[in-house]
């Protein structure tokens, strides 16, 4: 009874795997990737300026006196699509802003990306259309980004507009010291309608860029000359030393180059300069898993101490003025040179710039608290920006984040109207 029982078991089993066998079935057109792919986010992000009555870049905005404190906020859409097809592929990036607040509101729609692109083969690509290029190996700053738009000092992670360009993409692999070689080619026009702030004057630019795994070091070599700009030359590197330490550097040169300079008058002068610009970095990770950024940066072109100086005297005498014969000519002046300076990025010659995270601190899950510091060496003054990121919910990232900007009333950092700012900010992701 026993043996006839096992047997009938085994032909159960058996039975059931024969089945199992012939209901399987394997598509590979099931697992394939869609060629088309789309996302994006939905952000929300109010901020509260606490404003320094004192500070240069105030007075001249409120002559006659004005509010203490600032409402704002930020509703923005962003959206991505891209479309693989494999040997031809396209990338759509877009940034639709409704701004709004206590001094009025605005509204913005940017075109960040659109280009289409072909991989001949597999070690050559061609490119055309507004394009993103991200050279560099800096977090805060990048003096080698020849081909990208500035990074958001307070923000460096923010997806940035490209530049309408063709360009051209060679890779090759070696079994030496040198592990892999990519050399990039791109021609990027200037004129009033095709990347109008790429550039002083019309004309087509071309830049290069050959990058080198050597032993394990990423080295690059960037140039760029033509009729929109100066000719600059740049090297960056970037190496792990341990795995929890990695040292990085950017450097740049250019042979002539205008450097903006501020008479106590008010004149504001370009002289023809040479320019140097610096950058040396570390990132380290504890075993507490806190990351630090470490960034030394050198703008040689930069405001130096006297040139603030010299503009704040010029900005006192206007308001002096203003206010003693109601004249508003030379406190237009002092307003129109604030806008300037202040769009500059960086403003001055040397920083020091410090950053540590830590994931998930006393075991709370997706928690990333973080610390922000941005020093101007040359006047002291600095930006000290405490946040927290939370992730916990599905698709969505919440941060809270307050700037507290400390300095002299004639400094950088000082010399800006917003003395505290608190913001937060709500990110649903698709």
């Amino acid at each position: 009874m026993t043996l006839r029982l096992t047997c009938l078991c085994l032909l159960c089993l058996a039975a059931g795997m024969v089945a199992a066998e012939e209901e399987f079935t394997f598509d590979a057109s099931e697992y394939e990737a869609e060629p088309f792919s789309f996302g994006g986010y939905l952000e929300l992000r109010p901020t509260l300026s606490l404003l320094d009555r004192c500070a240069p870049a105030y007075e001249l905005g409120h002559p006659d006196g004005g509010p203490g404190a600032e409402a704002r906020y930020l509703l923005r859409a962003h959206l991505e699509g891209a479309y693989d097809g494999g040997d031809v592929y396209a990338r759509l990036r877009t940034e639709a802003d409704l701004l709004g607040g206590d001094s009025g509101g605005d509204a913005a729609f940017t075109l960040q990306e659109a280009y289409a692109g072909w991989q001949v083969n597999p070690y050559l690509t061609l490119d055309v259309g507004k394009k993103q290029v991200k050279w560099g190996t800096g977090y805060s700053w990048s003096p080698v980004a020849f081909l990208d738009r500035p990074k958001d000092a307070d923000d460096p992670d923010l997806p940035r507009e490209g530049f309408n360009m063709l360009s051209v993409d060679y890779v090759k692999a070696f079994s030496g010291s040198i592990q892999n070689a990519a050399l990039t080619l791109a021609a990027v026009p200037r004129t009033s309608d095709i990347n109008p702030d790429f550039g002083d004057t019309d004309g087509t630019s071309y830049a290069g860029r050959l990058h080198l795994l050597w032993d394990n070091t990423d080295i690059d070599l960037m140039a760029i000359s033509g009729d929109s700009g100066p000719v600059r030359y740049g090297m960056d590197f970037a190496r792990n030393l341990q795995t929890n330490l990695a040292i990085h550097g950017e450097w740049s040169t250019s042979p002539s180059e205008p450097r903006l300079t501020v008479a106590p008058d008010g004149t504001l002068r370009a002289d023809q300069v040479s320019a140097n610009r610096l950058l040396l970095g570390l990132r380290y990770l504890t075993e507490d898993d806190v990351t630090y950024i470490l960034e030394y940066q050198h703008n040689g072109p930069g405001l130096s101490r006297s040139d603030m100086d010299d503009f704040s005297t010029y900005a006192e005498d206007a308001l002096e003025q203003y206010r003693a014969t109601g004249d508003t000519a030379a406190l237009a002046r002092a307003r129109q040179l604030s806008r300037l300076l202040q769009s500059a990025q960086p403003l001055g010659r040397n920083y020091l710039y410090l950053r540590a995270s830590m994931q998930e601190p006393g075991g709370i899950l997706y928690l990333t608290p973080a610390i922000t510091l941005r020093m101007n060496l040359d006047d002291a003054s600095f930006s000290l920006a405490p946040e927290a990121v939370y992730t916990g919910f599905t698709n969505w990232e919440l941060r809270g984040r307050a700037y507290l900007l400390v300095g002299e009333p004639g400094s950088e950092f000082g010399g800006k109207p917003g003395q505290t700012r608190f913001e937060l900010m709500a990110r649903l992701y698709f």
